[in-house]
């Protein structure tokens, strides 16, 4: 049942077209992963299409991989594509308060 879930969330951001490529995105998947063990996470997962390049690339450089695949389930202006399914295993919690995001 879902109580066999509680400790994995999904992750989903979107950031305002003026306000892209300002590592904002960045920062928040970074807190997402700083903080998500402090709060009981162990695994975080995504869900995006396989026409979103940016998206695949932060995600990996976070550390995220490709867990999952549906294909050709979304369509984007008349052209069918995959809905792809990103994971992480988050580390155990560190023990002592919270510390600020670094570079954010």
């Amino acid at each position: 049942g879902r109580s066999a879930l509680r400790r994995t969330a999904e992750l989903s951001y979107y950031v305002h077209e003026h306000y892209r490529r300002m590592g904002i995105a960045s920062c928040l998947v970074a807190h997402a992963i700083a903080q998500g063990p402090r709060i009981g996470l162990k695994t975080l997962f995504a869900i995006l299409l396989e026409v979103n390049g940016p998206s695949r690339v932060l995600l990996e450089k976070a550390g995220f991989r490709e867990w999952g695949r549906l294909p050709r389930v979304a369509e984007i202006d008349g052209e069918e594509c995959d809905h792809l399914y990103y994971g992480l295993r988050l580390p155990d919690a560190p023990d002592g308060p919270p510390l600020p995001d670094e570079g954010c």
